[in-house]
């Protein structure tokens, strides 16, 4: 077993050096996803952070700050409805060339002056920057890099304080603006296919703005990070951040929890422009578990979700018809009107995913299932031999994600390969 194990660690690390760019790290080896993608960038870097903690590599911490460093050059200054930006808010894509299927698509996506492509069109990039960023300065302690992006710190925090919330609700929400001209992205979280959007009642229009379960526990803990920090140096920014926090904690536990009794948990993956809940069991759940201040890394506990609710949500994630004891968590439950095996994010299963989930239950101490979760993916890895994007598994069998279109799903994705480096890892300490 060890000698797999570290067999997947170096491919993992390979296809991470294979993928390396000067400004941070390109998202797979494919050429139509050949660019920097903020979100693919960050979990890959929050990933080798993980691995970190059990192998001092300096090259993790190393391409952890390149990423952090271009990331932070690419982030938005002004307001411009064509493209998404913002001021304070982290990038989607990112191309120099190679972006002539998207802007000369109709409608074309916005090209800048410059002749780039810059896409902001992302809800979560840029709570993702700040824990990111947080974590890296947990681990290496550089404090002059810290002070060197202090200020893209802060306008990413002013981000989530002024431009997170589209519509008033109290929540972090996204909607394309109905007056933009040029292309881009309907559905601004990981999940970002219009498949994934959707009442279990067929009957209910979906209202834009979107409030992604995920995103408003990611921009907890990046307040919670840091507030303390900002204490010292600015107290009233500081208490703005915790005060905020603290109303998303509040909201979050009375909208988004709709059933918590012995035999039913149900919590909503997102809600609508209307409030109404989008109420099928995601994978995205897991992430609320890892989106915490937690005793490995700051000797406490702290989540969004109430700690009352968290032993329901951990049964609910291992439901066998969302967990594959031999392929790990599927993106939406086989109890789902949408569920479909084959398709891109409505019961596939992706790395990624499921090694975040695994590192939040590790986090909050469910250590078995953690490594179930892990277990579950190396079978995956095991029968595909690269770090895979996303998967099929159904009556047994491992198939590659085909689309309708007839694209296959990348084989060598940089966010699999850095949770390839860190679940290989955590599977080499023994079982408790």
């Amino acid at each position: 077993m060890k000698k797999k194990l570290d067999y997947f660690h170096n491919l993992g690390k390979s296809v991470l050096k294979s993928l390396e760019v000067p400004d941070g790290i390109l998202a797979s080896g494919e050429h139509i996803y050949s660019c920097i993608f903020g979100r693919d960038s960050l979990i890959t870097a929050l990933k080798l952070l993980r691995a970190y903690r059990s192998d001092p590599d300096l090259y993790y911490l190393e391409l952890t700050k390149k990423i952090l460093n271009g990331l932070a050059k690419l982030q938005g200054s002004e307001v411009n409805i064509e493209s998404g930006e913002e001021p304070g808010k982290m990038i989607h894509e990112f191309r120099i060339t190679g972006h002539e299927r998207l802007t000369q698509s109709i409608p074309p996506w916005y090209q800048y002056p410059d002749g780039t492509m810059r896409n902001f069109d992302t809800v979560d990039a840029t709570p993702l920057f700040l824990i990111t960023t947080y974590r890296f300065y947990q681990r290496s302690g550089d404090h002059a890099f810290i002070a060197q992006i202090e200020e893209n710190i802060k306008m990413a925090l002013v981000w989530i304080l002024e431009y997170g919330d589209k519509n008033g609700d109290g929540f972090i929400n996204y909607q394309t603006p109905p007056e933009r001209k040029s292309g881009g992205l309907l559905v601004h979280n990981w999940m970002d296919s219009s498949e994934a959007v959707f009442h279990e009642d067929e009957k209910l229009e979906i209202i834009f703005p979107i409030a992604p379960a995920e995103a408003q526990a990611y921009s907890y803990l990046a307040l919670k990070l840091w507030a303390p920090y900002f204490s010292e140096r600015d107290k009233k920014f500081s208490q703005k951040l915790i005060a905020r926090a603290d109303d998303l904690k509040k909201n979050f536990n009375k909208e988004f929890v709709l059933a918590n009794r012995p035999e039913q948990f149900a919590l909503a993956h997102s809600l609508d422009g209307k409030g109404n809940p989008l109420a099928s069991m995601r994978s995205t759940a897991g992430h609320i578990l890892w989106a915490c201040l937690n005793p490995i890394d700051d000797g406490k506990t702290d989540c969004i979700l109430e700690e009352k609710y968290v032993p329901a949500l951990v049964r609910s994630l291992f439901d066998p018809d969302l967990f594959e004891e031999n392929a790990g968590i599927r993106t939406l439950s086989k109890k789902s009107r949408s569920f479909d095996p084959l398709s891109y994010h409505n019961g596939s299963i992706w790395p990624h995913d499921n090694s975040i989930i695994a590192e939040g239950l590790e986090n909050l101490g469910y250590v078995g299932g953690a490594r179930n979760i892990r277990k579950a993916i190396f079978k995956a890895f095991d029968h595909f031999k690269t770090p895979i994007e996303l998967f099929v598994y159904w009556n047994g069998e491992y198939r590659e994600y085909k689309s309708p279109g007839g694209q296959i799903g990348c084989r060598n994705q940089a966010w699999s390969a850095a949770a390839m480096i860190a679940d290989s890892l955590a599977l080499k300490k023994p079982a408790k």
